[in-house]
């Protein structure tokens, strides 16, 4: 057994590693910002000076951006590392890095209250903070990751409150598994599920004071249940993304089952059998089950990773190769183990990816499935030390060899991410674009408009945050984004790739900046014109500024 103090210390040393892996170079890795974490840290800044997101509305639940109505809490958590250290790159990823790093304990505490042992917990803690799954979005501005922060350490209350009948780890699990809808929309299936199922399987383990329990595990499901309906139907905004993402309203999924239906026709087979085999309910059935099994692929795991592209690191799944084989004999202790509640992490682990399997855009999605993250590592940490027990004198060798492989897993997975992934596919990342607006703010009081391509979509928010905008002027202008032939303060908006040759009547009159597509060539018509070339970090060019 391990002593408190050891306990602690071990935990502090751990916590500083996964510090170290999501705070080191933080502004600079990864490598270019997406729009995404733009629009996280200038909503922030905007709350921070207005009270207001940059649509202008006051003190938000939701906020809006590309028709995707995300939770809001991130938004206000970035506003106190941004009054510290300003509109950076830094402060916007500091709370993902943050409440990533925190992870550690509430997956120790998670870890120690299913299998009663601090040697799990430490050894799950070690392997969370080294994750290159959770690294990566931590450093990216993660949402998700800060959701699973309160999904995991509510959950471990409410298994310690609900195994030993304390009320008060009971009413404090409801409130952070709560919190967690605050931050992303997986919780709000996931959660409900999750619980609703771990109190049905492990109802028999408690047997002490059966009716309290069990009216206090259903006086928190309907709490949990009852607050996604509220804020899924009651505020202004909740469906938004499930409407966009969802299989059932997905025009594949559609096309899919009259596609079949005609070429059944052409086939000439008519009547129930069409219907029987062509059906929403076998359709959809078959979409889901596809979606879902991708979470549980090698590909997946570990050789490619997930999507969006943005997160992935070159040749890099998200767990580690030297991790296969303890996760294989981790699930296989767990199921011949006869205690109900270590079956846990697997119950989680089923259930963990049904979310990414309702849904269409991006699959296999890093963020939907973050939940499997914890489970997985606990699992591995299982399987590490029930194989270990197994070498008997042969222990040391063991654990030096599997030491050694770890850390070569973890020494690659360090120079994917903070060197190739620097110029792998670098453009998903608008790398590059820091750079350009360096260029404009130096010469924004120069000219009278900023003519900008709209060659990449969605540039609006890295704009906003780049240039510092004032968000009272931007909400006097309408919130007006980058509509073609429009814009905010001098920034005007074109479709055109390389609008400095491609001018229409449409463009504004005097003094003129162009920002063109890197890719833009050379003209004539250029000749006298001073130029300035934006070079992407691969060495192509990103952006070209002309000078009127």
């Amino acid at each position: 057994m391990l002593n408190k103090k050891f306990t602690y210390l071990i935990l502090g040393i751990i916590f500083l590693v996964a510090v170290l892996f999501r705070f080191i170079n933080l502004s600079s890795y990864p490598s270019g910002f997406h729009q995404d974490e733009a629009s996280l840290g200038y909503n922030g800044y905007s709350l921070m000076l207005t009270g207001k997101d940059d649509n202008g509305n006051k003190l938000p639940l939701y906020i809006d951006m590309f028709g995707d109505n995300r939770p809001s809490g991130y938004h206000y958590l970035t506003i106190i590392p941004i009054a510290l250290f300003g509109l950076t790159e830094f402060a916007t990823r500091f709370p993902g890095a943050l409440f990533g790093s925190l992870t550690i304990f509430s997956v120790f505490f998670l870890a120690n209250v299913i299998f009663r042992s601090k040697t799990v917990g430490l050894l799950a803690a070690l392997l969370i903070a080294v994750s290159p799954w959770h690294i990566v979005i931590s450093r990216a501005s993660g949402e998700a990751v800060i959701a699973l922060f309160f999904i995991i350490l509510g959950f471990s209350l409410l298994l310690q409150g609900l195994t030993e009948n304390k009320n008060k780890f009971i009413i404090l699990g409801t409130i952070f598994v709560s919190i967690s809808y605050f931050f992303y929309h997986t919780p709000r299936i996931f959660v409900p599920l999750a619980f609703l199922v771990f109190a049905t399987f492990l109802f028999p383990f408690w047997k002490k004071e059966v009716k309290l329990i069990r009216i206090k595990m259903l006086l928190v499901f309907i709490f949990l249940s009852g607050l996604v309906f509220y804020l899924v139907f009651f505020v202004n905004g909740g469906t938004g993304r499930y409407s966009q993402v969802n299989i059932f309203n997905n025009f594949e999924t559609k096309f899919f089952i009259s596609q079949e239906l005609q070429e059944d026709g052409l086939a000439h087979s008519f009547g129930y059998s069409s219907r029987i085999f062509h059906n929403k309910i076998t359709n959809y059935g078959r979409i889901f089950l596809d979606n879902y099994l991708h979470y549980f692929s090698g590909d997946f795991l570990f050789t490619k990773g997930g999507l969006p592209i943005w997160y992935s690191v070159p040749r890099m799944g998200l767990m580690y190769i030297i991790e296969l084989p303890f996760l294989l004999f981790g699930v296989y202790a767990i199921l011949k183990s006869k205690s109900r509640i270590h079956k846990l992490p697997i119950l989680w682990l089923i259930i963990a990816p049904i979310v990414g399997g309702i849904t269409m855009d991006d699959i296999p999605n890093v963020n939907r499935s973050i939940t499997m993250v914890p489970v997985l590592e606990i699992i591995v940490a299982i399987g590490f030390i029930n194989a270990m027990n197994l070498f008997h004198k042969k222990k040391l060798f063991f654990v030096i060899l599997s030491v050694f492989l770890f850390l070569g897993n973890i020494s690659y997975f360090g120079h994917q991410y903070f060197i190739n992934a620097t110029v792998h596919n670098n453009w998903y990342r608008n790398n590059g674009f820091s750079k350009m607006m360096k260029v404009v703010n130096e010469n924004y009081s120069k000219y009278d408009t900023i003519v900008v391509s709209k060659f990449q979509g969605g540039i609006y928010p890295l704009i906003l945050f780049y240039s510092k905008f004032n968000p009272v002027i931007y909400q006097k202008e309408g919130s007006p984004k980058d509509k073609e032939y429009g814009g905010f303060g001098k920034f005007f908006f074109v479709p055109q790739d390389c609008p400095s040759v491609n001018k229409d009547s449409r463009f504004p009159k005097g003094k003129l900046m162009y920002v063109d597509n890197g890719t833009c060539l050379d003209s004539e018509i250029l000749n006298s014109k001073k130029k300035t070339f934006i070079i992407r970090e691969d060495g192509a060019r990103a952006f070209r500024i002309i000078y009127d």
